[in-house]
């Protein structure tokens, strides 16, 4: 039995892929600046005018600051998130797609999702069960997870502010579902094919001894 464990365990790290590896160090929170950019960090202090923080590794572990009128919001690491200026994700949408029609609009939603939307749960959850409860039940969560909508506190823009358009955001929610999907299903694939190559394995094993 220990040697099938194993078995199935060298099998698994050999098929996870590569990218979905890669966890979030934890305690660590994000800064999302108006022009879009997004810095790592652990936040230190936080006043009306100033935002403090140390940023994560590998820079110098020094404290650096940033004026408050440019960062949109804090993620931080416990989940949750403050927004520093809503007037920017209720206005900015208009000031930072100018000229575009809600085609366009969708568009560009699906083009971010499609690059920035990173959430590797729906991967691992549909692994994880099908790897202890096997492809048969494995189909039951895999199913359920694929239906279920992306919640927007997951959406990750390039430029936080333009979520506040409602062509833009559908867009992003249209992709980003798209995404959760394929990622539930490839977990469902992965541990399926472990599966097999087990069953596979164990049936060799025990025809060399007929």
């Amino acid at each position: 039995m220990q040697k099938l464990l194993l078995l199935l365990v060298v099998l698994v790290g050999a098929l996870l892929p590569a990218q979905a590896r890669a966890q979030a160090a934890p305690g660590t929170d994000t800064i999302l600046r108006l022009d879009g950019q997004e810095i790592q960090g652990r936040v230190v202090t936080l006043t009306p005018t100033v935002l403090r923080y140390l940023p994560a590794a590998p820079a110098a572990p020094d404290t650096l600051a940033l004026p408050v009128a440019e960062v949109f919001l804090v993620r931080y690491a416990n989940g949750t998130k403050e927004v520093l200026h809503p007037e920017a994700a209720a206005g900015g949408p208009a000031d930072l797609l100018p000229g575009l029609d809600a085609g366009q609009r969708v568009g560009l939603g699906r083009r971010d999702a499609a690059a920035h939307y990173n959430q590797h749960g729906p991967y691992w959850g549909t692994l994880g069960t099908t790897l202890y409860a096997g492809p048969v039940f494995g189909l039951v969560p895999a199913a359920i997870i694929s239906s279920i909508d992306v919640k927007a506190r997951n959406f990750q823009s390039p430029q936080p502010a333009l979520l506040a358009d409602a062509d833009y955001q559908r867009g992003y929610q249209q992709q980003a579902n798209r995404t959760k999907r394929q990622r539930a299903w490839a977990g469902y694939g992965t541990g399926a094919g472990v599966w097999v190559v087990l069953v596979a394995v164990l049936l060799t094993a025990a025809a060399s001894h007929l």
